[in-house]
């Protein structure tokens, strides 16, 4: 009787202890690297709601502050347009590949599955020679200068941006940007010449900010909780910054009695 005695006191001792551990952790990663360690409640797309692994506190995060989270099965559960759009600026150039324990891979061609819940990296290193590489164990990827691609299209789209708003205002140019000759501004205002002078001027100015900043260094998992990337890995582009307003809005609007209803009437008219 004594020996079963002890044997279920050992038995819920051990499974007490077990039953704290079974709780599933969660890493939010933010733009700049740093990672917070808990426990997610729940999430919407305003707002992660969590607490820290060591406090029963509740805490709120604003989710574009957030670049990734995922969980202790090294599971990816949300991930922001900017964290889909890194992984695919890296795909199909080649570079270095940098993982968290220290070893450095040069490869010839990247490519990036499509789940972005569970993503991986497939590397060739030579013409018969490729492997996978989980993201969580990637700390960063280096691609070659390709990728500035995406300054050169910036630069023009800002330079055009800027010629639109002065016709949309309907300014003239020389009251809306200095009356710089050497750069081609033409006293008249907008004009072909000025046009042309500016989209090289601006290219070249996002060219040069895009080294600076490094940036065809693409961050992935910190190797530490508290160290952060080399960089903030946040897109500032239009397109992002318009989808997260409008996802907002159509979230406050579902909220509403009257704003829920014509939205589910206009999703089930668009499926």
């Amino acid at each position: 009787m004594k020996l079963i005695f002890g044997i279920l006191i050992f038995y819920s001792l051990t499974f007490a202890k077990n039953g704290k551990d079974t709780d599933v952790k969660h890493m939010i990663v933010l733009f700049n690297g740093k990672t917070i360690v808990g426990y997610v409640d729940s999430l919407d797309v305003a707002n992660v709601y969590y607490r820290l692994s060591d406090s029963l506190e509740p805490l709120k995060l604003s989710t574009w502050k957030v670049y990734y989270i995922y969980n202790d099965f090294n599971r990816v559960f949300y991930y922001s347009l900017s964290f889909k759009e890194n992984m695919q600026r890296v795909s199909n150039r080649p570079g270095k590949l940098f993982t968290i324990d220290g070893d450095t891979i040069q490869y010839q061609s990247i490519l990036v599955n499509d789940d972005f819940f569970k993503p991986q990296f497939l590397i060739t290193t030579a013409p018969d020679k490729s492997i996978y590489y989980s993201m969580l164990d990637v700390e960063k990827v280096v691609t070659d200068y390709s990728v500035l691609e995406y300054s050169v299209e910036r630069g023009a789209a800002y330079s055009s941006y800027l010629f639109g708003l002065a016709f949309l205002i309907d300014f003239r140019i020389k009251d809306f940007l200095p009356q710089l000759k050497f750069f081609g501004m033409n006293k008249t205002g907008v004009t072909y010449e000025s046009f042309v002078t500016l989209i090289p001027g601006a290219t070249i100015s996002s060219l040069i900010w895009d080294l600076w900043k490094d940036k065809r260094s693409f961050y992935f998992t910190p190797i530490f909780e508290q160290k952060k990337f080399g960089r903030n890995m946040y897109i500032g582009s239009l397109k992002h910054v318009l989808q997260t307003i409008s996802d907002n809005i159509i979230f406050r609007l579902e909220k509403t009695k009257i704003g829920g209803k014509v939205i589910r009437v206009i999703r089930k008219k668009i499926s």
